[in-house]
């Protein structure tokens, strides 16, 4: 099932003739789709009793007894404006769950993963700084994507999920940073970026915000579309999107970021090692939970690729 029909489901149901439809097709759990009143509703079924659920202003999460006597998961959207992120979310959870020995716990996390997005509006623009640091991102996946293949590149790219590092493959870990075209230096946000025990790749693009619509300019739509094309098929193309919406950057507003083109120079690759000077954990004294810094770069220049 694509993202387009799983919105389609939503819209063959009515809130006012009442209703859900059974939308899991192959999959360990049942799902059904509907409304509660005038709201769009998620129903996950059978998943025993559950405590402890995380809800967000924008969606209420909770645990329901079904007419069977039956627990189940029920997910509703408070604000109707943010209708196109709730349907992307429930493909998500479906989806990421098909294949976990443990779904339930996997749609939870997942959840988890999506609560924060909901707390935005939903006509909030990406900053200039983000669509920098998603357009990074999205062109050293295009890399990957020819080199390693489609769907184990998005699933190595774990950014939008909220983890340490930008890409997790099985071998090997990569962070992506932008950066002005001017800079001596590339900011690392946490004690967790570059603070793993394996070697990794910490990878830098030079790029600048420009007015300027030649050639070697850029913008977030078309960096999005070129990516899009190297994806084989309808399902692919729906796990993007959803990483896209993880970040808050939604097709509809494509035309609202044309107009804003960066111009790259460079691309820079280091190897990251155990001697690669880095603040991780257990280099910092007691008591200090996180740290942003600064790494300047003519210094790690020996641990250029």
């Amino acid at each position: 099932m694509t993202i387009n029909e799983l919105q389609n489901k939503w819209e063959m149901t009515s809130p006012y003739s009442g209703g859900f439809l059974l939308v899991s097709g192959n999959h360990p759990l049942c799902f059904h789709v509907g409304y509660y009143g005038e709201q769009m509703c998620f129903m996950v079924l059978n998943t025993g009793k559950i405590t402890n659920i995380n809800s967000s202003k924008a969606i209420s999460a909770s645990c329901v007894k079904t007419e069977d006597q039956k627990y189940a998961l029920s997910f509703l959207l408070n604000f109707e404006s943010l209708s196109e992120l709730f349907v992307k979310l429930c493909w998500d959870l479906i989806d990421f769950s098909k294949e976990s020995p443990k779904p339930v716990d996997s749609i939870l996390s997942r959840f988890n993963s999506w609560i924060r997005l909901f707390q935005k509006k939903g006509d909030d623009l990406l900053s200039p700084s983000s669509q920098k640091g998603l357009i990074g991102e999205l062109l050293f996946l295009q890399e990957s994507i020819k080199s390693t293949g489609a769907e184990a590149s998005l699933k190595a790219w774990v950014g939008p999920e909220g983890c340490d590092q930008d890409f997790i493959f099985s071998n090997l870990w990569c962070e992506i940073k932008t950066t002005t075209i001017a800079s001596e230096t590339v900011s690392i946000s946490s004690l967790q970026q570059l603070g793993r025990n394996d070697s990794g790749k910490l990878i830098v693009y030079f790029m600048d915000k420009t007015t300027s619509d030649g050639a070697q300019t850029i913008s977030l739509p078309e960096v999005i579309e070129k990516t899009t094309v190297l994806l084989e098929n309808d399902h692919l193309m729906d796990i993007l999107s959803c990483k896209l919406a993880m970040y808050g950057y939604y097709s509809k507003d494509a035309e609202r970021y044309k107009d804003v083109r960066y111009r790259m120079s460079e691309k820079r690759t280091y190897k990251v090692n155990c001697d690669f000077p880095k603040l991780t954990k257990n280099d910092v004294p007691c008591g200090i939970l996180n740290a942003k810094y600064e790494l300047e770069l003519s210094a790690i220049d020996a641990y250029k690729i």
